[in-house]
């Protein structure tokens, strides 16, 4: 009898509220999660065959679009802390938290932790983030995502695409360290925009950190070319860098010829060069393979990734990577 009564009582409310007009609906939130993971195999001279399995990135997102013209996201990234501390477990820590505000599709201003105006945009276009990163992330050129302001948008139909920020400077990963902030600035003009099966994205990038008093500025600067036609797709870039009299820079290009139902071959060939000034610190990354997407967001990559300086030895070794979500 208690249990009918109970029962009784829920069916009253639910009835009250498909009745009540004053009831609030939320608005609906967008649920995804992506992981990141790989097994590698050493073959550097002196590694005595060391292997690994490890996770490499986890996130959890939820996004809502509000109303028409307000939207917010939050991301939760799970990786490991640097591993020259004592502690390395996976920790979770924020990658994304933005409120957005937008006139419709052409433009769009977000506050929070907001993606930066390069790495993201090119990751878009050429995905393959499971298996490395962009050249200017990996060399922590350049942060994917900064505390601060941003507006971004399109025109004429994707002829031409923008992206201005004004940030801390120091990265998601860190509080602001000082009084100064950094401006960028992103450029994309696509003269295939109006094709679906054909892209040409040409893209300029600039970014200046405004120091405090007696600091250095920060100049970061990058162009690009990417290349989408049928079974093949590729992206072309250099990247540079100037600070207290120091120039840094390297290119990197990318080919991933592409079969959908059986899978893309990848090609991919980054030279660096930390410092312009100084002789042998150079070096090249090569990375080799063959990739499968089973799904949207489920792929495997098996391969080889080279490691080779302009004076030293090597590193090398064989990868499985995989990336699953939803």
């Amino acid at each position: 009898m208690p249990l009918l009564l109970a029962l009784a009582l829920v069916h009253s409310v639910h009835a009250a509220d498909a009745t009540d007009p004053k009831k609030v609906e939320l608005p609906p939130v967008k649920v995804g999660a992506l992981v990141f993971a790989h097994y590698g195999y050493n073959l550097t001279d002196g590694a005595g065959s060391a292997n690994s399995f490890d996770l490499d990135r986890a996130y959890l997102s939820a996004q809502s679009q509000m109303t028409d013209h307000l939207g917010a996201k939050l991301t939760l990234d799970a990786g490991r802390l640097d591993d020259t501390t004592a502690d390395t477990k996976i920790r979770v820590f924020v990658k994304n938290a933005w409120l957005e505000a937008s006139s419709g599709k052409e433009i769009k201003a977000r506050f929070g932790v907001v993606d930066t105006g390069y790495v993201p945009y090119a990751e878009a276009f050429m995905g393959g983030r499971y298996i490395s990163k962009f050249m200017a992330d990996d060399q922590k050129i350049l942060s994917t995502a900064d505390i601060g302001i941003n507006a971004q948008g399109e025109e004429a139909g994707g002829l031409v695409s923008w992206h201005a920020a004004i940030l801390n400077g120091e990265g998601y990963s860190k509080p602001e360290a000082d009084a100064g902030k950094t401006g960028q600035a992103r450029v994309s003009v696509n003269p295939l925009a109006k094709s679906d099966k054909l892209a040409l994205p040409i893209t300029g990038f600039v970014s200046y950190a405004i120091p405090p008093k007696n600091g250095d500025s920060v100049l970061v600067y990058a162009g690009a070319v990417g290349v989408k036609v049928p079974h093949v797709l590729g992206w072309f870039e250099y990247v540079g860098k100037s600070t207290a009299g120091v120039s840094s820079g390297g290119f990197s290009a990318t080919v991933s010829p592409r079969m959908p139902k059986y899978g893309s071959l990848i090609l991919r060939l980054d030279r660096v060069d930390p410092n312009s000034s100084a002789s042998g610190d150079s070096f090249m990354k090569i990375i080799g393979g063959v990739s499968h997407d089973f799904l949207e967001k489920t792929s495997v990559a098996l391969t080889y990734e080279r490691t080779q300086p302009e004076v030293g030895d090597p590193s090398h070794g064989i990868f499985v990577h995989m990336q699953a979500g939803f």
